[in-house]
């Protein structure tokens, strides 16, 4: 007995100490929870601004309101003032507060005015939360770059959901001390947990370009009655994006989530998400290989007949009746396709290839955006001398806007490779930098001299050549037109097209360069003239705006 005694006695002081020290908090915890009901405070989401300061998106407070049933003591009553007060069924919100849930959710997004007078009213057992609303200054401004927040205001597309993890704060709470069935104890203890508000998000983005960047291509869809229209501006020298814009969009304060359709094709930033084939901008990027390689040089000529036959295969030239002789400058300001067929299979597969592979054709640029997609390109063991020939006018290749805007700004910055990004810092509720953002850059993809004539070619294309109509008085601008047929289940979709214009200034030392592209434009469709006019537009707006 005495053995038996001594054991029950140890188990039991094993027992207590085990509650103590290894389960002691749990338990702890489990008690509060049922001596304190909790109301949740949702944490202030971080402010997004632009380069200057300027609020593109901000929160709102709004509060829930909340009902504990065992609390009320006339549900009639309370039914009534809820149902007046809130714009609500009176029978439905009696039909709530009578239900056996120890709490009731009765609306949320109620605003302070109205909360107040459900509080001056005396009505029992309402409770109130505090809850954020996320808000849009400038309604579609960079819908798809901003993106958007879920009901629970957490990031759901674009920078919103990118940088989500700085933006989203930490909740507080509201502890009240109750009784077993949940009601509010008299003179009972409450405990008020404050939350820590997100980060604010600094973007590259101006505002002011933007703005007018965003008119110029809600003009070009008007005008040329396009399927869409979007169009980038970079910094050449560093990746800075100054302005992102697509056309169509929508309100970000109105997301369209009932049409599941139109909410994935107007929220996407088909500038860094969709590929397409690019064309005669592409030829940017064939000559500086050329060039850069020795395959020529500037003192390079050929002949276009308006075709050429290629392993058997005749492709024609844009100009059917061709442009006879012509030198390497004429070439690129004609947008002769034979002289870049013949510039391309001068490089050879191997040479051509690792050309693009400097540029960053074969990669994606890591722009710090969700959702961007890789160029698409023949194995280089697969390529036949036809398809090198056709890849070098910018056929049989499909790109990014975003991967060929940073290829063109390689050729023309001196052969430095950047890295686009959007974000340039984001500081803490307290002041404290969590990110700063350091341009990266890869030099010397192409060399020096290489660019210089590229520089100066593509000046040439604005003064003189297919560009002529991006001219702006006062303005070096360089630049190159692209048009090319859309693709349709496999097969080219007639009468549909992509028309692009690449343009870049000052032309002798490139700050800026912009790509526009607008999609399916209805009548004319050569970029001359329905993409390059706009860039000329943008740069004109810019230096206005600088000055």
């Amino acid at each position: 007995m005495v053995l038996l005694i001594t054991f029950l006695f140890i188990a039991v002081i094993a027992r207590l100490i085990y509650i103590e020290a290894v389960t002691g908090e749990e338990l702890q915890a489990r008690a509060l929870e049922q001596w304190y009901r909790d109301v949740p405070l949702r944490a202030e989401r971080g402010k997004i601004t632009d380069r200057n300061g300027v609020v593109l998106a901000t929160s709102a407070t709004v509060y829930t309101i909340y009902a504990r049933p065992v609390a009320v003591t006339n549900k009639e009553v309370t039914a009534a003032v809820l149902s007046e007060t809130l714009e609500l069924k009176y029978d439905a919100v009696l039909s709530k507060i009578n239900s056996r849930s120890s709490e009731v959710t009765v609306k949320h997004g109620v605003d302070k005015d109205t909360v107040l007078k459900i509080a001056e009213s005396g009505a029992t057992g309402i409770y109130v939360s505090e809850n954020i609303e996320r808000v849009y200054p400038y309604g579609d401004l960079l819908t798809q770059v901003m993106g958007f927040t879920n009901s629970d205001v957490v990031g759901q597309t674009g920078v919103e959901a990118y940088y989500n993890a700085y933006l989203e704060g930490k909740d507080g709470y509201v502890l009240t001390e109750a009784d077993l069935v949940g009601r509010e104890i008299e003179d009972g203890v409450t405990y008020y947990v404050p939350g820590t508000a997100g980060a604010t998000a600094k973007l590259t983005i101006d505002y002011n370009v933007q703005s007018f960047v965003e008119n110029i291509i809600a003009k070009a869809k008007a005008t040329h009655n396009a399927k869409g229209v979007s169009c980038v501006v970079m910094n050449a020298k560093t990746g800075e994006i100054i302005a992102m814009a697509e056309n169509p969009s929508f309100d970000l304060n109105n997301v369209p989530r009932d049409d599941v359709k139109e909410l994935l094709e107007t929220s996407r930033c088909k500038l860094i998400s969709d590929v397409f084939e690019p064309g005669s901008t592409f030829k940017i990027l064939t000559a500086a290989i050329g060039l850069d390689t020795g395959a020529i040089t500037t003192d390079y000529r050929c002949y276009c007949g308006g075709a050429l036959t290629v392993d058997g295969q005749r492709i024609k030239c844009w100009r059917t009746i061709g442009h006879g002789s012509q030198t390497f400058a004429e070439g690129v300001q004609n947008s002769c396709n034979c002289m870049f067929m013949n510039i391309a299979m001068n490089v050879g597969v191997s040479g051509f290839y690792a050309g693009l592979e400097k540029l960053g054709v074969t990669s994606k640029t890591g722009i710090d955006m969700s959702g961007e997609a890789s160029g698409l390109t023949i194995a280089e063991s697969a390529v036949k001398t036809v398809d090198l020939a056709r890849i070098g006018f910018g056929q049989a290749i499909a790109m990014t806007p975003i991967e060929l805007l940073r290829a063109a700004a390689a050729v023309v910055n001196g052969g430095n490779l950047v890295t686009p990004y959007i974000m340039d810092s984001i500081v803490a509720a307290d002041g404290s930098e969590l990110y700063k953002a350091q341009p990266e850059i890869v030099s010397g993809v192409i060399k020096e001299s290489t660019s210089v004539v590229m520089r100066e070619v593509l000046e040439s294309v604005v003064l003189v050549g297919s560009g002529k109509n991006a001219q702006v008085t006062g303005i070096r601008i360089g630049g190159k037109t692209g048009t090319a047929q859309k693709y349709e289940n496999g097969a080219i979709a007639r009468g549909k097209y992509v028309s692009t214009f690449i343009g870049f200034a000052p032309a002798d030392d490139p700050e800026y360069i912009s790509l526009i592209v607008v999609d399916e434009p209805v009548g004319a469709y050569y970029g001359g003239i329905v993409a390059a006019p706009y860039v000329g537009e943008i740069f004109k707006n810019l230096y206005q705006y600088r000055s």
